[in-house]
């Protein structure tokens, strides 16, 4: 019998983690790109975020904890929906109020305000803001301007301001065409806004179309009367 001793088996592979714990190292990564997804919306509808939830709880077997799982509310910023909502209610709070104003001045006929997809257009006959053929404002109304600026400017991102007149022609020593005529009674309404009420001039954008744009067929004094206006389009 040889008195060599017997020398231990080599071992073949190096000592490695439990096999237990390469699957829970997959589960917690895929449990924190579920979280960064979910935090990647910029909006979160809670009722989804449940479902989903609901889901993955169900996969880990977890549903008795569910309510342990689920964030509280408050914990997310503000759903875009019901911000857009807020504030679209708030723009046409602030529509019923003017429109009130313009009522109690006798204006009804002569400025029309409009909101659409929580954009507001504010529509006004010329003939209330400038004389015939002319484009310096009226002081008479410079009131009202001020409140159709505090109410609707103020909280703007863009404001554009377009002049429009019918189509019967015009050449006057200050103004050879409609088209020019326009271009500076929108220029003066843009310059009150600046000077007189403090709107930022990178928030305004003049435009003017002569009788190029008519809302009415120029057919009659009161449909080119129509035409004649300058509108007011704010954009939130």
């Amino acid at each position: 019998m040889s008195d060599e001793k017997k020398k231990p088996e080599e071992e073949d592979d190096a000592p490695s983690s439990p096999a237990w714990m390469a699957t829970f190292a997959d589960m917690m990564t895929l449990l924190m790109c579920f979280f960064i997804l979910i935090l990647s919306f910029s909006s979160i509808e809670l009722d989804k975020f449940k479902m989903a939830m609901g889901s993955l709880q169900g996969a880990l077997g977890t549903l008795g904890v569910q309510k342990k799982l689920l964030p509280d509310q408050s914990w997310f910023s503000p759903n875009t929906q019901n911000t857009d909502q807020i504030k679209e209610n708030s723009i046409l709070d602030h529509i019923e109020k003017m429109r009130e104003q313009i009522k109690k001045e006798g204006l009804e006929d002569k400025i029309s305000i409009e909101e659409e997809g929580g954009e507001v257009y504010i529509q006004m006959k010329d003939d209330m803001m400038f004389q015939s053929g002319k484009a310096e404002l009226k002081p008479t109304y410079f009131n009202l301007l001020s409140l159709i600026a505090k109410t609707f400017l103020a909280d703007a991102k863009q404001i554009r301001v377009e002049g429009h007149t019918d189509n019967i022609p015009i050449q006057t020593k200050e103004y050879q065409s409609n088209w020019e005529l326009s271009i500076q009674r929108a220029l003066n309404v843009v310059r009150h806004f600046v000077n007189h009420e403090n709107i930022h001039p990178a928030k305004l954008i003049i435009a003017g179309y002569g009788e190029h744009k008519p809302i009415a067929a120029n057919d009659s004094p009161s449909n080119r009367a129509k035409n004649r206006r300058v509108l007011l389009n704010v954009k939130y």
